[in-house]
């Protein structure tokens, strides 16, 4: 949580695309307390995913790794949006509007914006 924090106040706003080995990985926007963070690799999600601790292959349990990350982000008053290959997965923290994904999660900080293709990739990362 700290690291995002740290992330928000060092960037005011503007963009930048990562690459590796010449194909783009990712790409983040900031501005105004929100961050874009758009994956093009499913790989960087699947690390993510495994950096986060759980083993579990619901996918309940592997958004309630990212729990505090979102409430952390809620208090300050800071919202991420992920995105994989264009197409919005979540939102976390202020901005987030959950509706059913808070009885999964346990909290009103994480908004599952398209529960299909989150579960596609989710399902892929437990190979």
């Amino acid at each position: 949580m700290d690291t995002l924090v740290w992330l928000f106040s060092f960037l005011e706003s503007g963009a930048a695309s990562f690459s590796t080995n010449e194909t783009e990985t990712f790409h983040l926007e900031v501005a105004e307390k929100r961050i874009s963070f758009n994956l093009m690799d499913k790989e960087l999600l699947t690390d993510f995913l495994r950096s986060t601790g759980t083993k579990e292959k619901s996918l309940s349990k592997k958004l309630e790794a990212l729990k505090s990350v979102a409430q952390g982000l809620k208090r300050e008053g800071l919202t991420l949006s992920v995105f994989y290959r264009g197409a919005l997965l979540l939102t976390m923290g202020s901005e987030a509007k959950p509706t059913f994904s808070q009885i999964f999660t346990g909290t009103d900080a994480i908004e599952i914006n398209d529960l299909n293709r989150l579960k596609q990739l989710l399902a892929r990362t437990d190979d």
